[in-house]
């Protein structure tokens, strides 16, 4: 009898550590996916307005391949994209290839609105 309650305890152990984590469950890529932004069409040479927008963070659902920008509809200047790392996470990338900001991270905008983004981070675009 005490045979049978280890090996009962011992199933029940397992299979505890077992249960799957709070990550996404779909398979995860191998490779970084472009994940398109919303942006607006480079206007040619346009003064950024000098005030900057209230500070956003970027939330990104890798269980639902949902994107929220501090509760904003942001239109990033020409060239911004984004991309879904192997691990799920989402990196936000400037026209040069520079990373500028990943979800969890909050950041600073300056434009007209965040329909006019201009400035990302301090660097103008």
């Amino acid at each position: 009898m005490r045979r049978v309650l280890v090996l009962l305890f011992a199933a029940g152990l397992v299979a505890g550590c077992s249960m799957p984590d709070d990550e996404p469950t779909y398979p995860l890529p191998t490779t970084a996916i472009i994940w398109p932004m919303p942006t607006v069409s480079d206007l040619g040479p346009v003064v950024c307005p000098s005030a900057s927008l209230a500070p956003v963070k970027i939330n990104w659902d890798a269980t639902h391949r949902a994107l929220n920008i501090g509760g904003q509809k942001v239109f990033w200047p020409a060239g911004f994209t984004a991309r879904i790392l192997p691990d799920g996470h989402l990196e936000l990338v400037a026209p040069n290839g520079t990373v500028v900001a990943r979800d969890g991270d909050t950041i600073t905008l300056g434009g007209s609105d965040y329909s006019h983004i201009c400035r990302v981070q301090g660097v103008e675009y």
